[in-house]
């Protein structure tokens, strides 16, 4: 197992955190009608927070690769007994969360719903919104494995094949052609946004450490080609962003690119790792609190001194590092948060 991986798993929340803090503390900003941004400042928050399309392929990445590690190649049972651990261990604490936050957006933004409502949301995981398409691998990859043992990479195109079948059924023509209207038979329900978006991360995880040794050597030989790539890609998806031009496909194949090159990032040569260490370790359970906990802040903020509101570029960092910070206490974190989604396999 590659020993970058725990701190790849705390660049990914650190993603998210910043993702959420630039797009958040915006939010509260424009509600007091006090926001007016520059060009180049929209440019840079829009490069900051777009950065955001690799953090959850890191996760689910990262997580097919933790579970395929444990899993036997052959055992279907001793398998399921893993994925079992996984769901509750990955179910129990998005539940909660969840909850958490309905209470939090009714009892600070009026939003209700009815409590059908409610359980549909939690279905399709609003607002954690991989967690449900997790499960449903964890589900499938005691059988994905079984596939990639006799068909290797095949497996992959296939799952890739359907990732972009599926985008051009929700974004019909992203491919340059229309499918027929029967062809939406192939979308399933509840996670056929999520699959469009990310289908390929989890069996890459569970491929790169069956196929571990074939893959690193080619990676590793390329791997100036997929840095370029990965470049390139973030570069046109980021000018299609801002409607300069529009490649829109650039946003799906960027992430791709990126997890093909951590299977050869090496621990010692990443600046600040045992921090990034120190972030992993507490990765899931700080996804499901970082929009709750900004969302607090912001609405605090917002009521005792709005006039800060004006100074976002400010405080864009400082809910960033706040984000990061207060759920690391231990005292401030729950127990439950403690657990993530790639330790849950080891």
């Amino acid at each position: 197992m590659n020993r970058s991986f725990p701190a790849l798993r705390g660049l990914a929340i650190l993603l998210v955190v910043l993702n959420h803090s630039i797009d958040m503390s915006l939010n509260y900003a424009r509600s007091q009608g006090i926001v007016t941004l520059p060009y180049w400042v929209q440019i840079l928050l829009f490069f900051l927070s777009g950065l955001g399309i690799f953090a959850v392929p890191i996760f689910l990445y990262l997580s097919g690769a933790f579970f395929s590690y444990a899993a036997s190649q052959d055992n279907l049972k001793t398998n399921y007994k893993i994925v079992w651990t996984n769901v509750k261990h990955v179910a129990i604490p998005y539940v909660i969360w969840s909850l958490i936050f309905y209470l939090e957006i009714y009892f600070l933004h009026d939003q209700k719903f009815s409590v059908l409502e409610y359980f549909k949301n939690l279905v399709v995981g609003y607002p954690f919104n991989f967690v449900p398409l997790l499960i449903f691998y964890y589900l499938l990859s005691p059988l994905i494995i079984r596939a990639i043992k006799v068909l290797g990479w095949v497996v992959i195109g296939l799952i890739g094949a359907y990732q972009l079948a599926l985008l051009n059924i929700i974004f019909p023509g992203i491919l340059g052609f229309r499918f027929p209207d029967w062809v939406h038979i192939f979308s399933p329900p509840i996670i056929s946004s999520t699959l469009a978006e990310w289908a390929i991360f989890f069996p890459l995880g569970l491929i790169y450490v069956k196929r571990i040794t074939g893959l690193t050597r080619f990676i590793e030989k390329t791997k100036w080609v997929w840095l370029g790539l990965t470049v390139l890609l973030y570069a046109i998806a980021f000018l299609d962003v801002l409607d300069l031009i529009h490649q829109p496909l650039a946003r799906y194949f960027a992430p791709v690119t990126f997890i093909l090159l951590t299977s050869i990032f090496k621990r010692n040569a990443i600046p600040y790792v045992k921090q990034f260490e120190a972030l992993g370790k507490k990765a899931y359970g700080m996804y499901l609190m970082n929009l709750i906990l900004l969302d607090l802040l912001l609405f605090m903020i917002e009521r005792l001194i709005p006039g800060v509101l004006a100074f976002y570029l400010l405080l864009i960092p400082v809910m960033s590092i706040l984000a990061l910070i207060i759920p690391l206490e231990p005292v401030s974190q729950p127990a439950l948060s403690d657990t993530n989604v790639p330790d849950a396999a080891e």
